[in-house]
């Protein structure tokens, strides 16, 4: 086989495993996608949970505080500027500091996993990246 057919051939193989590995990406982060009704859940654990103390637009929550509800007399801070990523969600109500020992309490983890999956969702455009103490 002449040089420039084995340059050719092995530029196939490169382009047809780049092809796949590419359907195989596009696949798995299709899988990853919430469904409406899991972005709807994650919307009213928001609301149930966090949205009495952290202001959201999106979930329509205020986020003064609560002291009626039981989750706290403090407003926390707004998320609305703010770019949370799932992890500092989880580690906020798992190590609980700064109020979050009583969500910690009444939350359970699947619960917790789709709010915080929600909440990575709608702020992950907003400008200000959240420290793990911002919660």
């Amino acid at each position: 086989m002449s040089r420039p057919r084995v340059v050719l051939a092995l530029s196939i193989v490169v382009l047809a495993i780049s092809a796949v590995s590419s359907a195989d990406a596009l696949v798995g982060s299709r899988a990853r996608t919430a469904t409406t009704s899991e972005l709807v859940t994650g919307r009213q654990l928001y609301r149930q949970f966090c949205g009495k103390c952290h202001a959201l637009a999106a979930a329509l929550s205020a986020g003064f505080g609560n002291a009626k509800g039981g989750l706290g007399d403090l407003g926390g801070p707004s998320f609305n500027e703010l770019r949370v990523p799932y992890s500092y969600s989880v580690q906020a109500v798992t190590e609980p500091t700064g109020g979050h020992e009583i969500v910690r309490r009444r939350i359970n983890p699947k619960q917790l996993k789709q709010v915080s999956l929600w909440l990575a969702k709608v702020t992950r455009s907003h400008p200000i990246p959240a420290l793990p103490t911002d919660g």
